[in-house]
């Protein structure tokens, strides 16, 4: 924010206080406000978010699907999981 005195323009860091309202003085109103303002006029790190959240969905969504399938739905009759981990459980401990 730029502040004019004599004509000649200045930096402010903070908000001068009768532009702000009550609302606007809070903690987390300020925290949003850092949060926003920063990816608002990002860039570079926007494309990065966007690789970063594409890696998630592949680790998250794909892998689990091909990698990892639902154990208990193919030896465990419907109903019956709880019981087939606790069997499971006390049998391996044996």
């Amino acid at each position: 924010m730029f502040i004019f005195v004599n004509n000649k323009q200045f930096y402010c860091w903070q908000r001068p206080k009768s532009l702000t309202t009550m609302g606007k003085d809070s903690f987390w109103y300020r925290v949003f406000d850092l949060y926003y303002d920063g990816f608002r006029h990002m860039t570079l790190g926007k494309t990065l978010w966007a690789i970063i959240l594409i890696k998630l969905f592949i680790i998250f969504v794909v892998l689990k699907i091909f990698f990892f399938p639902n154990y208990l739905k193919h030896h465990a009759p419907p109903g019956e999981e709880s019981n087939y981990v606790g069997n499971e459980l006390v049998n391996r401990a044996q």
